[in-house]
């Protein structure tokens, strides 16, 4: 799928997660039409679990996620960041994910949604979860509904959380950015 180049999807380390415990991380490029960025203070929330760590220095080196640093030279993003960690009580990857957005115009991928949607909605934040990763894979026909089954099946079996426990199961939402 061609990239666009007018913006990015900053993923959260929840949705990598899933798509490592589903062994599905190479794929995750190939979903949406743009670039996916993971920024140096998720990377490091990511390489607290040592299995992970390697797994992602691999992907990193492939090219199959970009490593960016966080801005620490924009102070309104620095700001915020620091607001939505003290305040809000967010993680750091977290934190540093929405302030980001919140000043690029770009894409938040987390599936926090108790953390991030009133955020999302009160700033204009586009996002997608990892649940809307799998329903547009299965709607473009990179995914079909048995590899989608799997995909929930594999993260649930290794204590991720979802939403549901098949596909058929979840309605998917309308994606205005795409």
């Amino acid at each position: 799928m061609a990239k666009s180049n007018n913006k990015i999807i900053l993923i959260d380390a929840d949705v990598v997660s899933h798509f490592i415990k589903a062994r599905e991380i190479y794929s995750i490029n190939s979903i949406f039409p743009f670039e996916i960025k993971l920024l140096d203070k998720v990377y490091k929330e990511l390489c607290d679990n040592e299995t992970w760590k390697v797994e992602i220095d691999n992907l990193i080196e492939q090219k199959a996620l970009n490593l960016i640093p966080f801005p620490e030279n924009n102070e309104l993003i620095k700001k915020e960041y620091y607001y939505i960690k003290k305040s809000l009580f967010k993680g750091e990857g977290e934190s540093a994910c929405l302030a980001y957005v919140r000043y690029t115009n770009n894409i938040i991928a987390s599936s926090n949604l108790k953390d991030i949607k009133n955020y999302c909605g009160l700033h204009k934040i586009e996002y997608l979860t990892t649940m809307d990763f799998l329903c547009e894979a299965l709607k473009n026909g990179y995914y079909d509904i048995k590899r989608c089954n799997d995909f929930i099946s594999k993260v649930l079996s290794k204590k991720g959380k979802l939403p549901v426990t098949k596909m058929e199961d979840y309605k998917c939402k309308k994606l205005s950015f795409i």
